[in-house]
């Protein structure tokens, strides 16, 4: 009798522990699910800074006056996905998420009047909103798996990753007042990117498998290549702008690294690292909208 009710409760005692590790694990991949959305939607971000920034000096330079407007595929996709993230969030997060929908829905229609520089400081602001959900949401599933050494070490990592930004954001905003021959600003520009090499190799380290080496050295040795080659302040302020973009495109993979790791620690096998690949479907479908909103445009 005694062996039988012992066994059932041993029976009863597992199912349960089985049913709470399998909703455990539920609820981390839905975390999941919206960090993949949420670091899509950054590199969209990104790339679409890059194409307006393209635009808004070309506009600059040429001064032209009613010409008509590009419809970024990239910026359907944002808006696109940003409605999804916020349909799928819960309860206590919509109003970040609502907020955020209306922070890109205003720069997908007044980015074209923006200077170079705030259009800069506009992405970058929701940039950063995005990676305060992506933490808040990181946070969370690494309090649901219980994994404190886990949560210790991406509370260090997370810092480094911000100041990161920072420096990067203070690298360009130099760069947008940049003229060639003045020792003040590429002395601080040297400073900005002496900071920036420093988060970059913090961030390294921290990784379990350390990315290659990133030859500060050879960073040091392209900005001064930038600075002797260009003498008007347009051609050197572009070049500055496209080395920026290669010092951002080494924070978001190593931030990439560290997401990756998290995922696979907490069983989450299909987090990709090549987020632009992952990205086609959207993009692919938000291009055929775009054509189609160029082609009414150009009837109208």
């Amino acid at each position: 009798m005694w062996i039988i009710l012992g066994l059932t409760l041993t029976v009863l005692a597992l199912t349960a522990w089985y049913f709470y590790n399998k909703q455990q694990q539920a609820q981390t991949e839905a975390h999941f699910d919206q960090i993949l959305g949420l670091r899509q939607l950054i590199q969209l971000l990104r790339q679409h800074r890059r194409l307006s920034h393209s635009h808004l000096m070309k506009s600059q330079l040429t001064k032209s006056r009613g010409e008509i407007l590009p419809v970024f595929p990239e910026q359907n996709a944002i808006l696109s996905l940003s409605h999804t993230l916020l349909s799928q969030a819960g309860l206590e997060q919509k109003p970040m998420y609502r907020i955020l929908t209306q922070h890109l829905q205003q720069l997908s229609t007044e980015w074209p009047q923006y200077s170079m520089s705030r259009n800069q400081a506009s992405h970058g602001k929701n940039i950063r909103h995005v990676m305060y959900l992506i933490d808040d949401h990181l946070t969370t599933s690494l309090l649901i798996a219980d994994k404190s050494t886990l949560f210790e070490q991406y509370q260090q990592f997370w810092p480094v990753t911000l100041n990161a930004l920072d420096t990067l954001a203070q690298f360009r905003s130099t760069v947008a007042v940049f003229h060639p021959g003045n020792s003040k600003q590429e002395v601080l520009l040297r400073r900005h990117l002496h900071l920036l090499q420093r988060r970059l190799g913090q961030m390294n380290l921290m990784l379990k498998i350390p990315g290659p080496s990133l030859m500060a050295d050879q960073l040091e040795n392209d900005l001064t290549t930038l600075l002797q080659s260009a003498s008007a302040s347009k051609a050197c302020q572009l070049a500055l702008y496209k080395f920026s973009l290669s010092l951002s495109d080494n924070i978001f993979y190593l931030f990439d690294a560290k997401l990756t790791e998290i995922a696979h620690s907490l069983a989450i096998d299909d987090f990709p690292l090549d987020i632009s690949a992952s990205l086609l479907p959207l993009l692919e479908q938000a291009e055929s909208e775009a054509a189609g909103q160029t082609e009414l445009k150009l009837q109208a």
